[in-house]
């Protein structure tokens, strides 16, 4: 049924009710009385409301939007996951974006600043995952707590909210989104996390960060527009009730693996793109920058970025990548640092060198193609260097042998074709290493340029 059809049927039930009234009124005397009170206690209008609301913006709105929105974890002017809204965190399969989730959790519920910014409130994090299962989180909180006081990893834990979703009452409906006469919508369980996590907000220590671990499994919707557009209303419906910033942990494409070796990333990485960053507030992609043991290729721009941003540092990194901020000034990339534990990997984050520090993605990925670009063309120069100093070695055999270096003997003598090192000596000439005149050749009509060497060539 259209929105136009039910606007109709409610005005004529609201025109019939006042037909009853006015009956009713008629036959019990004091007609217009029970009219006018009823009237006085009825809704206003959808039309009366707006209008009531098209109102030109004050000086409290004006005042308002001086002030930064807020984020949970905040620094100067900028931040990490908008409160009220939703915020996208797309990672390749495999690529400990759990981890990554636990450590963030870790940081927020200790105070502790992530890329300079600092959380808003250091409060409670609820982790609500239909992937990984309760017992999944213990162990990775024990690892990511392994080296931490006593008295932190007391906190931490504490502080860390998993519900057991494979506990029986809720196996089955755990689920945000299921699909009803094919439409994706919400299930009871928004209403039932709104309302327990409101009964948590009454005690000392309110939720202020709340992680969804992965799209996937947290709707039985299709992963189309419609489908991340329900899920994506469900969540920001939870963050803008409870004044909470929402996380949802979702996977890129396959096409995205293409895109990794330069790190040519954007939005279009994550699945089901178009949606999700069109309905999030921020949107950022987890990459593996490899380690010593486990390295890229050494022009791979993950290797360069590793290398630039963590000298001499064989561990394994990772980088947390903002791709798009359309509620701040985009914050900078965060870094962590892997390391083994008796629990598994946990990770701590890695502050770039001064130079580096606090450089934004864009302006973070102009250095790393500048650098490569460094490296193509000194590996061009080095291969350059490699082939004059062949064509001096043939130079030098030519000569003892008593024969004359043209260009052509050159090339041949080297086996190939016999324009090939037309260009190297020329390149050897220029270095130094060569001196060339023009000779009478054997077989030749004309004079040709010979090559010799340079009396001060060593090699």
């Amino acid at each position: 049924m259209s929105r136009a059809t039910l606007e109709q049927r409610a005005e004529q039930a609201l025109s019939n009710a006042d037909e009853r009234d006015e009956a009713l009124a008629a036959e019990f005397g004091s007609p217009g009385e029970p009219v006018r009170a009823l009237q006085s206690v009825r809704k206003p209008s959808l039309a009366d409301s707006l209008a009531h609301h098209l109102t030109p913006l004050s000086e409290e709105d004006l005042a308002l939007a001086e002030l930064p929105d807020p984020h949970a974890f905040e620094g100067d002017g900028t931040g990490l996951f908008p409160v009220g809204e939703v915020t996208v965190i797309g990672s390749p399969g495999r690529e400990g974006k759990t981890s990554t989730l636990v450590a963030l959790a870790i940081a927020y519920a200790l105070g502790r600043t992530v890329a300079g910014c600092a959380p808003r409130h250091g409060t409670d994090v609820v982790v609500y995952s239909a992937e990984d299962s309760r017992k999944q989180f213990a162990r990775k909180l024990r690892a990511q707590t392994a080296r931490m006081t006593a008295g932190d990893a007391a906190t931490a834990i504490a502080r860390i909210r998993v519900p057991d979703l494979e506990a029986p009452e809720l196996r089955d409906i755990r689920q945000l989104i299921t699909l009803h006469e094919r439409s994706p919508v919400p299930t009871i369980m928004v209403d039932s996390l709104i309302a327990a996590l409101a009964k948590l907000s009454d005690g000392k220590r309110r939720p202020g960060l709340v992680f969804f671990e992965t799209a996937s499994t947290l709707t039985d919707a299709d992963e189309d527009n419609r489908g991340h557009r329900a899920l994506i209303a469900a969540l920001q419906r939870i963050a803008r009730e409870l004044s909470v910033a929402a996380v949802l942990i979702h996977h890129t494409s396959q096409a995205a693996a293409n895109n990794l070796p330069d790190l040519t990333i954007s939005t279009a990485d994550i699945r089901g793109a178009t949606s999700l960053v069109a309905n999030a507030r921020q949107c950022f992609l987890l990459v593996n920058l490899g380690s010593e043991d486990e390295p890229f290729a050494d022009g791979d721009a993950r290797t360069v970025l590793r290398r630039a941003v963590a000298p001499g540092m064989s561990e394994r990194l990772a980088g947390l990548v903002c791709l798009d901020s359309s509620k701040c000034q985009d914050p900078p990339p965060v870094f962590f640092r892997w390391h083994a534990t008796a629990y598994g990997p946990a990770l701590a984050e890695h502050n770039a060198p001064s130079d580096l520090a606090g450089k934004r993605w864009r302006k973070l990925h102009e250095v790393i193609r500048g650098r490569r670009a460094e490296m193509r063309q000194e590996a061009k120069d080095e291969g350059r260097r490699a082939l004059v100093s062949q064509v001096v070695r043939v130079v030098a055999k030519l000569t003892e042998d008593g024969k004359q270096a043209t260009a052509r003997a050159v090339s041949v003598a080297a086996g190939k074709s016999p324009t090939w090192g037309t260009q190297y000596l020329q390149d050897a000439v220029r270095d130094g290493l060569l001196v060339s005149r023009e000779e009478k050749v054997e077989r030749r009509k004309d004079p040709a340029i010979v090559y010799h060497l340079n009396d001060s060539t060593e090699f």
